[in-house]
Parts: C-alpha cells; structure tokens; sequence
C-alpha cells in the first residue's frame, strides 16, 4: 500500500467514527433531498442497532442466497453488506449460520431489500441487520448474481463504497465523495438545533423560532 493511498484510508476512517456519532435523520437532511434516505420499508430488527461503513454490494437473484456467502468470503473488515434479493421476499436468504461467518469476518452488518430469518439468535448475537421483511421459508445457493455493482435498495441507488449509516430510524446512503462535506454539514445541523432547544426550554415557540405565525390562519 503507498503512502498517499494509507493517508485516504486513515483520513475515513476518523471521517466514519465521526459520522457514527449521528442519527441517521440528521445526516439524512444534510443531503440535496430524500432520494438519499432508503423507504420506510427497510428496518432494523433491533431499535438500538447502528450502521456505518462503506457498502460492499451485491445482486442476488430471486430465491437464492449464494452471492451473499460470496460476499462474505470477500467483503473487507468493516464492509456494510447491501443486498438486492430482485423484489423477492418469500425466502430467508441470511440467517445465523452467515451471521457467525459474518462476524468472524469483521463485517460491519448488512442492509438487505429481502427477508431473513434465525432473527432471534442475529439479535441475540448484536449483528447490525437491515431488512425489508422476515421469512422463515429457504433459499436456493445454485445461481450467480453480481457483486461491486450499483444495486438499488428501499428505493436508492447504492454504489460500492458508498458510505451507509443506519439507525432506529432508517437507512441513508452517503456518496463516498461526499463524505467529509456531510460530516462538516452534520455537524453544524447539531449546533444549531442544540441552539433552538435551548431556546425552547427557555420558553420560546417552534412557531416562532422557524417564522411560521404567518401561516396561521
């Protein structure tokens, strides 16, 4: 690894353990509009799991799980997995058993528009997991999919290594160039709400604070 590339690498890193410290709704505002944020579909199976890191995508075809095993075997320490299951939910296609692989692997959780299953023991093990629906029914491991392409998610177009934060309140997807911009606008968004609560707490009114007595009809 050269110099300039080791430099990159730490300089995300601090970006991402700043970037984690954020609810996801905050960040979510911080981009040009919500085709950033994943539909309200996608969810966490437990409300206190976090999400943070680039995403290591993958497509799988309907019915079959091979390409997230796949993925596992190849996805660096840190990697948010984010899946396409091709609009299919009828099929728990990651369970425990990938769940330990996963860990052991050092991957950072996975974000899946399909379904799961074993959901107890993933929850029990606090793997962050993101998933549009649960299913006890099997999968197929016998049809290749693809793996590092665009895959679109709750509703967005996720690119490998664009940056995923997710919560109690949803899924976003940071494009990795606009990383350091959106921690900064981050940032500034806490400040300034820590402002207006403080000014609420002092008595004032949200109608006030955001000009909106002039609506009132």
């Amino acid at each position: 690894m050269n110099m300039y590339k080791a430099q990159d690498q730490s300089k995300q890193r601090i970006l991402l353990e700043k970037l984690s410290q954020f609810d996801s709704a905050i960040v979510s505002d911080c981009l040009m509009d919500n085709s950033f944020a994943m539909d309200n579909g996608i969810k966490p199976l437990a409300q206190d799991q976090k999400i943070c890191g680039p995403a290591f995508t993958l497509l799988c075809p309907p019915r079959d799980n091979l390409m997230l095993h796949l993925a596992v075997s190849k996805a660096q320490p840190g990697d948010v997995l984010v899946a396409s299951m091709s609009n299919h939910y009828e099929g728990g296609a990651w369970g425990e058993i990938l769940t330990v692989a996963a860990q052991h692997q050092q991957i950072a959780g996975l974000v899946i528009d399909g379904s799961v299953r074993d959901t107890q023991q993933i929850i029990e093990m606090n793997f962050p997991l993101f998933t549009r629906g649960i299913s006890i029914k099997k999968t197929d491991k016998k049809n290749a999919g693809k793996i590092g392409v665009p895959v679109t998610v709750g509703g967005v177009t996720v690119n490998p290594g664009d940056i995923i934060l997710g919560d109690a309140d949803g899924v976003v997807v940071i494009p990795a160039d606009e990383l350091e911009n959106i921690v900064t606008l981050a940032e500034e968004k806490v400040n300034a709400e820590k402002g207006i609560i403080e000014q609420l707490n002092r008595g004032k009114l949200t109608v006030d604070l955001f000009d909106l007595r002039k609506y009132d009809i």
